[in-house]
């Protein structure tokens, strides 16, 4: 699957934000950058290791739990594995 397959907006966007696939980065709202580590399946949570934070480098490296609504958009696979 391509980036744009995977559409968090409309109706299913929590549909398809519950089976999204550990490796995939996402953009936050916030402008950062993550790559999932493990998403609970719940439509409502995935744990994110942040790649990228213009505004907050230190975050860099963290692994957090992040909501469905701060979630703007998958950008693809991680750059980290090369893909």
């Amino acid at each position: 699957m391509t980036s744009g397959e995977y559409d968090l907006s409309g109706i299913h966007g929590a549909e398809v934000f519950r089976d999204l696939p550990e490796g995939l980065s996402v953009q936050m709202s916030d402008g950062s950058i993550g790559r999932i580590d493990a998403n609970a399946g719940d439509g409502a949570w995935i744990m994110v290791e942040i790649l990228e934070d213009q505004e907050n480098p230190e975050r860099v490296g963290e692994v957090e739990a992040i909501f469905f609504a701060e979630v703007k958009a998958v950008i693809g696979p991680s750059q980290e594995d090369g893909a």
